[in-house]
């Protein structure tokens, strides 16, 4: 019972948040027009803070390399996992490979590592999305792009437009150059901090807000979305052992970094995979797999939460 209250905080607003966001669109409390400018908020504001909160001040070393080389590695692998898998067990999905490798970082893996350890330590949350956005901006919707027909040209352009991107390359030219960590120490370090915190303040409520008005099931594809959900599980589970023994042999334990690569594995597939697809039988089955592996992966934070409080680390 002393557990189940010492995780209670952390994991009760992310349930509260989901359902709000739920039944939100069920009563039309918001309009979809409301959901869209709180994606734009998020994704043109709010994330880009977090991430150049959580660069601009680290030192860029060979340290991020291997976490950032083994992540991309391992959303690869697990692409090409997936359609191992599906030519083996006669899958007639052809998104299925999608499906079971890349995570979704941005409108819910950020927003549940805060809730874990706070806006301090996300900077380790983040080295580790680097890698799997390196992946995401170029194999992943690469591949997706060409499935429609859309050439490489269009889908860089696509991906320079993306204010994530930018961030990202901000926050690293800053660490890497040494001026961040000048500002942080200057006098106008703490109203810099300040800022940033305050625009990326509310990044967690809207990501899971969002994500729980999102959720949405078609019984008719609901086999087969078990079926994507477990083959994602067993591929998540065996690359989150591959990483975890890689970084750290590489790299010194760190308890924040070991439950960040746990999490990020847990996480479903990416929330723009919709975005690249045509057809009503295509979207409906990706949206029923991404609902129900959205649940499994509060379930599973859940455990992750009651593990860490426990003092749970495999180290």
């Amino acid at each position: 019972m002393e557990q189940f209250f010492s995780v209670l905080p952390i994991v009760a607003p992310v349930f509260i948040a989901l359902l709000i966001g739920y039944f939100s669109k069920r009563k039309r409390l918001v309009t979809p027009g409301g959901i869209e400018g709180m994606k734009a908020l998020v994704m043109n504001f709010a994330l880009p803070a977090v991430i150049i909160g959580a660069f601009y001040t680290v030192t860029v070393d060979t340290d991020m390399a291997v976490v950032v080389i083994t992540m991309f590695c391992c959303g690869l692998t697990g692409l090409l996992l997936g359609k191992l898998l599906r030519w083996l067990l006669r899958q007639k999905q052809d998104l299925l490979p999608f499906l079971v490798t890349s995570y979704e970082t941005g409108m819910l893996g950020y927003g549940l590592y805060i809730m874990l350890f706070s806006q301090a330590q996300v900077s380790n949350f983040a080295m580790i999305d680097l890698g799997e956005a390196a992946f995401a901006f170029t194999i992943y919707i690469g591949l997706l792009n060409a499935r429609k027909g859309v050439d490489a040209k269009s889908s860089l352009r696509s991906m320079v437009k993306t204010p994530m991107i930018w961030a990202v390359v901000a926050g690293i030219a800053l660490g890497a150059t040494g001026i961040g960590r000048m500002l942080d120490a200057s006098p106008i370090g703490p109203a810099i901090s300040e800022v940033l915190a305050y625009i990326s303040a509310p990044t967690g409520i809207l990501m899971l807000f969002v994500v729980g008005y999102e959720l949405e099931w078609t019984k008719e594809y609901m086999k087969d979305a078990l079926v994507a959900a477990g083959l994602r599980f067993c591929v998540m589970a065996l690359l989150c052992f591959l990483a975890v023994n890689v970084i750290f042999l590489f790299l010194p334990f760190n308890e924040y970094l070991f439950w960040g690569l746990v999490l990020v594995f847990s996480l479903p597939a990416p929330y723009i995979l919709p975005l690249f697809i045509s057809g009503e039988k295509d979207n409906a089955y990706v949206a029923t797999s991404l609902a129900l592996y959205t649940v499994i992966s509060i379930v599973l934070f859940t455990v992750i939460a009651c593990m860490e409080t426990s003092g749970v680390v495999m180290g």
